[in-house]
């Protein structure tokens, strides 16, 4: 196979991959651990470490004709799937939106107003997973460890009733600092478009939906709301997850 094949096999392979965890994530999500604040001790100040996204948004369509023609189907749908995700990242750089700046802002002022203190610690990853272990930080009650498993946007298949809408998944995760127990952990998706079992489940903002891409990348300004939207809708459901 060529140097061009074998890389839009990958890409082939990634898109994969990113639609299954976007589907199926009740398949592989972690243990659902509920947040007891009676017996969690003085929780007052936690440290949110850098959390994890992917190197780039996704664009994905689940369902496409492509998918019915085997092989070639398949490298015609990578192909087009880097295209859209290519000209998307163009988009959100155009509008100066980045994801990783505006989550990590909106769940800090969400804890915040729900009376915590908070820190932002920095951390470097080499993963997609939580943190093995947190950086140092002076009187840090407990860790939020959040990993985004995929965020942009995803449509069901093609035509009017299944438009693009905001997609956004991420795991999350709260960590004694004493003792480095886990006093929290959940998984938070924003549209689901299949069922998925323990996770805290947000329906997509209707007044975000584009029928196909081109009306998608059609309006920035629009597009680049409603991932907004997903985003403080989603940091609004980690912070209640800490109530």
């Amino acid at each position: 196979m060529s140097a061009f094949g074998v890389g839009i096999m990958h890409r082939f392979r990634a898109a994969a991959i990113l639609a299954a965890l976007l589907l199926v994530l009740s398949a592989c999500a972690a243990p659902e651990i509920p947040y007891d604040r009676s017996t969690a001790g003085e929780i007052k100040t936690i440290g949110v470490v850098t959390p994890r996204f992917p190197s780039g948004p996704a664009v994905v369509l689940a369902s496409s004709v492509g998918q019915s023609f085997g092989l070639i189907g398949a490298l015609v749908d990578a192909g087009l799937q880097a295209r859209r995700e290519s000209r998307f990242q163009e988009l959100l750089v155009s509008q100066n939106y980045s994801v990783v700046d505006d989550f990590t802002a909106t769940v800090v002022r969400r804890l915040r107003e729900g009376g915590y203190n908070v820190t932002l610690l920095p951390a470097t990853r080499d993963g997609a997973d939580f943190l093995k272990q947190y950086p140092a930080g002076s009187g840090i009650d407990a860790y939020l460890d959040l990993v985004s498993l995929g965020y942009g946007y995803i449509a069901a298949g093609i035509g009017s009733s299944t438009p693009y809408r905001p997609a956004l998944v991420v795991r999350a995760r709260l960590v004694a600092a004493k003792d480095s127990s886990v006093l929290m952990q959940d998984l938070i998706v924003y549209n689901p478009i299949n069922k998925v079992a323990k996770a805290v489940t947000i329906a997509p903002d209707p007044a975000y939906e584009f029928v196909d891409f081109d009306t998608l990348v059609g309006d920035p300004a629009t597009a680049t709301k409603g991932l907004q939207t997903a985003v403080d809708q989603s940091a609004q459901a980690i912070a209640t997850l800490l109530k």
